[in-house]
């Protein structure tokens, strides 16, 4: 569906500097609006804040020998642009426009300062705007860059003229495209360095899977000179409150957790990248609003360990990946096809940490019956026909893998409770089935998070049924990940006898955490998420955490048509 802004939005001036740039970059910040900050944003801000003070917006001032007028709005149907001029400087009866950019301007090859090519498109269209309101030609500008405090002359020639205005067709173009165009060239992909966006461009990772089509799925070996754009691990903690009765308040730049009028604890919310509320804790109006106005979620669990939902940040404007999500997930082959990859990842991880868990016990885990069999199924994914064989082959696969998951257990002491037979939930009934299903829904939080993040509507998924209040893609996502973070969790846990009997509580055939055990379980839990992989097809290395977010854009890459297939994660 193409964007409003193909007919009858007007083109932020400022856009013609990204689409000159990198037209990848104008439709992700401008069709699909999204738009990060990281440090050179900032940085722009912070040489801005003169000519953004609101004291100077529309006031002309005498300084030196011209007269300058700071935020100067324009806008025009005629032209369909919008913008604001840093500064319109008038003097000896000539008007022009003044923009102001953090970095250094470029040498040519007489080592003379000169003017970027996008910067010099956005001045130009400062000059569109500006003769179409006086009615006076406007000649040249001057692009000031910051970061080598030098002013410079841009001639508004007719080859710079006719480039601006292809620039404000190409915006046209863009915005009526339901896909993004692909990333820039190897011969201009020094662009992507520094670029705010590129953590969710991805744009070596996207040309990669284009180049790689849909083939093989095993034994492939990781792309050689991919670099790494998202970072290694997320900053901040996770805050979690359990605490009964407890509140969750704001005082300055500090979330301050409270019962019965005691202080329990402060934690500056720069801090903080998630809070996680289980059971009976109540979060103030106040907090909630600081936490959304800086993008942390707020998610919601039962006592007992149950995702209920989250309180996340203004939903995504991104609606052209929901279009897509909900007309791909429609469609059974897709599904089929997704399915499929999801699966794939899941037994491979299941069987690799099969075998680690029984090699590391002096057995031989390659000749197990179990990993042979699980290596079987994986061989029998590509032949399924449906989601119900599919379907069928998961239960085969969870049904080897929970046959032998007591044996990946460290020989306890009689009594110590942490004996496996079988798998069982809804509700568990033993300690460790009470620990995997707790590591599940936590799993369960983090992929929605992340989904929502991306701009998925997480409730809409390919392999589990959309069953009202269930969020089946956060549960599609979860799958490749549960062996390798979700149970090795609960095996760290236990083989390294970090919780006793006394850390769960029965009643009534249910088997819970106390609350000493859940603080122990989400310590160890995040460090298994802070835990550095190398990813199996990019070849770069980066937390669990991020991996996740990873494998959401690239999921997001092939629902909208950028990339050929998804691939599942899988560790080797």
């Amino acid at each position: 569906m193409a964007s409003p802004l193909a007919s009858t939005e007007l083109i932020p001036v400022r856009a013609l500097n990204q689409v000159t740039y990198c037209p990848r970059l104008y439709y992700l910040q401008y069709v699909d609006a999204v738009m990060p900050t990281n440090e050179h944003v900032e940085a722009g801000l912070h040489d801005h804040r003169r000519v953004d003070e609101p004291h100077l917006s529309q006031r002309t001032r005498k300084e030196a020998d011209a007269d300058r007028t700071r935020a100067v709005s324009l806008s025009s149907e005629k032209l369909g642009l919008i913008g604001v001029l840093d500064v319109l400087e008038e003097k000896n009866g000539e008007s022009y426009p003044v923009e102001t950019k953090h970095g250094s301007a470029p040498r040519d090859d007489s080592g003379r300062p000169t003017v970027w090519e996008n910067d010099a498109v956005q001045l130009c269209g400062q000059a569109f705007l500006l003769e179409e309101a006086f009615g006076t030609p406007v000649v040249r500008g001057f692009q000031f860059y910051a970061g080598t405090r030098e002013r410079l002359e841009v001639p508004f020639t007719e080859e710079l003229r006719l480039q601006t205005q292809q620039a404000i067709q190409r915006c046209r173009e863009l915005a009526a495209e339901d896909v993004p165009p692909d990333p820039l060239p190897a011969e201009l992909r020094h662009r992507c360095f520094g670029c705010s966006l590129a953590p969710v461009c991805l744009p070596e990772e996207t040309l990669y899977q284009i180049g790689r089509g849909t083939d093989s799925h095993e034994n492939e070996a990781p792309a050689p000179g991919i670099t790494r754009v998202i970072p290694q691990s997320d900053e901040g903690a996770v805050l979690y409150v359990q605490e009964p009765g407890s509140h969750v308040g704001k005082r300055s730049e500090h979330l301050v957790i409270r019962k019965e009028g005691q202080e329990l604890s402060r934690v500056p919310i720069h801090a903080v990248r998630q809070v996680v509320v289980s059971g009976n804790v109540q979060v103030s109006t106040q907090a909630l609003e600081t936490l959304v106005a800086n993008e942390i979620s707020v998610a919601y669990l039962t006592g007992h360990g149950r995702f209920l939902g989250a309180f996340v940040p203004a939903i995504s404007k991104n609606v052209g990946l929901r279009e897509a999500q909900f007309r791909r997930f429609a469609d059974p082959a897709e599904r089929l096809q997704l399915t499929r990859a999801v699966l794939r990842a899941k037994l491979t991880n299941q069987r690799t940490l099969l075998m680690r868990s029984l090699r590391t016990q002096g057995d031989r885990g390659s000749e197990e019956p179990a990993a042979r069999g699980l290596a079987d199924l994986l061989r029998k994914i590509d032949d399924a026909s449906s989601l119900d064989t599919l379907l069928g082959l998961e239960g085969q696969g969870a049904a080897l893998y929970f046959g032998e998951f007591g044996r990946f257990l460290k020989a306890q002491p009689p009594g110590t409770g942490f004996d496996f037979t079988a798998r069982n939930r809804r509700p568990p009934r033993d300690p460790v089935n009470a620990l995997l299903s707790f590591a599940y829904a936590l799993l369960t939080k983090d992929c929605f998070g992340v989904l929502c993040t991306v701009g998925f509507d997480p409730y809409k998924g390919f392999f589990h049924s959309n069953r009202h209040g269930k969020p089946s893609l956060a549960l599609d996502l979860l799958e490749e990940f549960r062996p390798v973070i979700a149970d090795s969790v609960v095996l760290t846990l236990i083989n390294n006898e970090m919780l006793t009997p006394a850390d769960f509580l029965l009643w009534r055939g249910a088997c819970q955490l106390t609350d000493a055990g859940k603080r122990t379980f989400f310590q160890a839990y995040e460090q298994r998420k802070a835990t550095v992989v190398t990813h199996p097809v990019y070849g770069y290395r980066m937390s669990y955490a991020r991996m996740l977010e990873v494998q959401a854009r690239m999921l997001a890459a092939y629902v909208r048509g950028s990339v050929p297939g998804y691939l599942g994660f899988t560790v080797r």
